[in-house]
């Protein structure tokens, strides 16, 4: 629980990596470790895991622990929505109810085979520990107890994350957790059988592929191959999903879409997000965004994220400016192309 709270928290890297240790230390395995930052890809966003990426790198290296695991036959399930919340989801946004099932469900959790109960536990810990007390968090608790949690397992979660994330994240989470315990019935256990998580067609992927470069023009083939030491299957549903399923949708212009990337990481402000902050950053210079038009979208932000988070993403926004200014005075100008990126 400590390990998947600090994940969550984004800023406290050399407390993560001593309570990585500590679980490889209790009796975890590399295993355990990655399904963490599966987990947390899922939750949380791409860039929570792959922050933790090289601190886990370190860790196994440290403990010549570089090899795959295999884990158990079974894989814990995502929670069921509810029926109305389904039915509004399925209305009006009909491919987050597929990616929902299909990545989270299957690419994601499907490629988790850390015993349920603890993967849900570390869920909700997840969640709570990012203010995330919601149906979600009420769902994975549900799931914990359904497959063979207490309600001390769940009591004590909540007083781990009071040390870790602070007593307002812990009293959410209490009160939220005191409903579901005081429910009248308990569910039945909910598992689904681990699948291959290297099914997503090619067609999808190159796609990814294709948007990576048009936008960030970043490689492809890099990207997998710097998550292949760790987890070889997250590099490779970083292409395909965020690139190939989402950057490349055409119902907002590419240089829109990475504004609103770049809003969505500089409101995280956690040390998790400042590097992706910079490669979207990057992807709005080469797709024809202005200094002004970056810097007016943080100022945007700034009612609902506050100026020290402001502050600090302006001095990442002027150094990824300066850097591109370099290029552009070297004579290497970017190439301002939109285009339908999600067809063929």
């Amino acid at each position: 629980m400590t390990a998947a709270t600090l994940l969550a928290h984004g800023s406290a890297q050399s407390q993560l990596s001593f309570h990585l240790y500590g679980l490889l230390n209790a009796g975890g395995t590399r295993a355990d470790v990655v399904d963490l930052l599966f987990i947390s890809a899922g939750l949380l966003g791409f860039p929570t895991a792959i922050n933790a990426v090289p601190i886990v790198r370190d860790i196994l290296a440290d403990r010549d622990e570089t090899k795959n695991v295999a884990g158990a036959q079974t894989s814990p399930a995502v929670p069921d929505m509810p029926s109305d919340r389904f039915a509004v989801l399925d209305r009006i946004a009909p491919d987050f109810v597929n990616w929902r099932e299909h990545t989270l469900g299957e690419e994601i959790f499907g490629a988790v085979h850390l015993e349920p109960r603890l993967a849900h536990l570390a869920s909700a810990a997840m969640l709570a520990a990012r203010g995330k007390v919601g149906a979600s968090f009420d769902a994975h608790i549900v799931s914990a107890l359904a497959a063979g949690a207490t309600d001390s397992d769940i009591v004590e979660m909540v007083i781990q994350l009071s040390v870790y994330s602070g007593f307002p994240a812990a009293l959410n989470a209490a009160g939220r957790a005191r409903n579901v315990l005081a429910a009248p019935e308990r569910p039945q256990a909910s598992t689904q059988k681990g699948v291959d998580t290297t099914k997503d067609d090619e067609k999808r992927f190159m796609r990814g592929v294709a948007t990576l470069a048009e936008t960030s023009g970043g490689s492809g083939a890099d990207v997998v191959d710097s998550f292949k030491d760790v987890a070889p299957g997250l590099g490779r549903l970083i292409v395909a999903h965020c690139y190939g399923d989402i950057f490349c949708r055409p119902a907002l212009d590419p240089k829109v879409r990475e504004l609103g990337a770049i809003s969505a990481l500089a409101a995280q402000g956690t040390v998790a997000a400042e590097k992706p902050l910079g490669v979207h950053i990057d992807a709005a210079l080469n797709l024809g965004a202005t200094p002004e038009e970056i810097v007016e979208t943080l100022f945007n932000i700034i009612p609902y994220a506050g100026y020290p988070l402001i502050e600090k993403a302006l001095l990442i926004a002027h150094d990824r400016i300066s850097l591109f200014d370099d290029k552009q005075v070297d004579g290497s100008p970017s190439d301002h192309r939109t285009l339908d990126m999600c067809s063929g």
